[in-house]
């Protein structure tokens, strides 16, 4: 038999949950000497979706009864003798599920590679995303976001430098892990937002609502730390070490997510912290302003001169802009 019919003809075996272990082995020699033939390739892609392999909840076959029936098991070619007895047959079945299972995912990604997808977002810029699972996440001025197309394995992994804030879709079997550099976030089903800009040393995670762990790695080492609602975890890269503290204005990321930042006695050191991520601009202070408490609400997606005249106004102050730097002064 020549190897493509071979192929195809082990390949419906496969999908059929009746290749032996050594059929089984043949069949992914194959898959690997014949994944540039097109006609092969045409086959799979019309095939594949409309299988439904058994083992993801166990892996007793239909067609086995709970009492062990000793109803012969037809093959796609019912003259092929296995030489098993019942009993082998049975072991073997069990033995062939699970494997074909086990592999699904392996030619999965082969016919159907996951490809990775990223969006940016500018200085003052904000964007908002729908992932495959379900996800909802909000991306902050200045970032960068990684993600697949479509999720495959066990864990849901994205990269994120910058900021995000993310409403993470419930999935117990499949963890949902945000990488920041050294630092990694993994949740069940959360909203959180996490704070981690390349060019800082602080990774700040604020946890609205569920539970989440952090860990920082490097080289061999390892810490780690879980919160819960209401907390928040500041992550010292450079200094390898985590510090928990309650954060009781945890859900005020529900309007930053949307750039509504609410200030109710802040320092304007804080609040110029804010514009110069937001806007990714430069501020500097003349006076003893930085100390001054600000009261207000702050729009951050509108326009520069419009916050920064909102801004003023309340503190009873002025700005102006020195080459590429904005001085507020009194």
């Amino acid at each position: 038999m020549e190897e493509k019919e071979q192929f195809k003809y082990l390949y419906h075996l496969y999908i059929a949950n009746l290749c032996t272990e050594e059929e089984l082995k043949r069949f992914f020699e194959l898959l690997s000497q014949q994944k540039e033939d097109s006609e092969v390739l045409s086959l799979l892609a019309s095939t594949w979706d409309k299988v439904e392999l058994q083992g993801e909840h166990g892996l007793d076959p239909g067609f086995l009864k709970d009492d062990f029936d000793t109803t012969p098991v037809h093959t796609l070619k019912p003259e092929r003798k296995r030489g098993f007895i019942l009993w082998k047959a049975a072991a073997a079945i069990f033995l062939i599920v699970g494997m074909g299972y086990l592999y699904r995912a392996e030619v999965s990604n082969w016919i159907n590679p996951v490809h990775e997808q990223q969006l940016l977002s500018a200085a003052g810029e904000r964007r908002q995303l729908l992932l495959p699972d379900g996800t909802k996440v909000w991306l902050g001025p200045g970032s960068k976001f990684n993600y697949p197309d479509r999720f495959s394995g066990v864990k849901r992994t994205v990269k994120l430098e910058g900021e995000a804030f993310f409403e993470v879709k419930h999935d117990a079997r499949h963890p949902f892990v945000i990488q920041s550099g050294a630092v990694s976030t993994t949740v069940l089903g959360t909203s959180f937002n996490v704070k981690a800009y390349k060019l800082k040393h602080d990774v700040e995670v604020t946890l609205v609502t569920g539970k989440v762990a952090v860990a920082l790695q490097n080289n061999n080492r390892v810490i780690q730390n879980t919160i819960i609602a209401n907390q928040q975890i500041l992550v010292d890269k450079k200094g390898f070490r985590m510090t928990k503290r309650d954060f009781p204005a945890a859900a005020s990321f529900l309007s930053k997510r949307l750039g509504l930042f609410d200030y109710n006695g802040e320092t304007l050191a804080v609040v110029i912290s804010d514009l110069q991520m937001q806007y990714g601009i430069q501020i500097k202070t003349e006076g003893n302003l930085e100390e001054s408490a600000f009261y207000g609400h702050l729009k951050m997606t509108d326009p520069l001169d419009h916050t920064l005249d909102k801004l003023c106004l309340v503190m009873d102050a002025e700005w102006k802009k020195k080459g590429g730097v904005y001085v507020i002064s009194k």
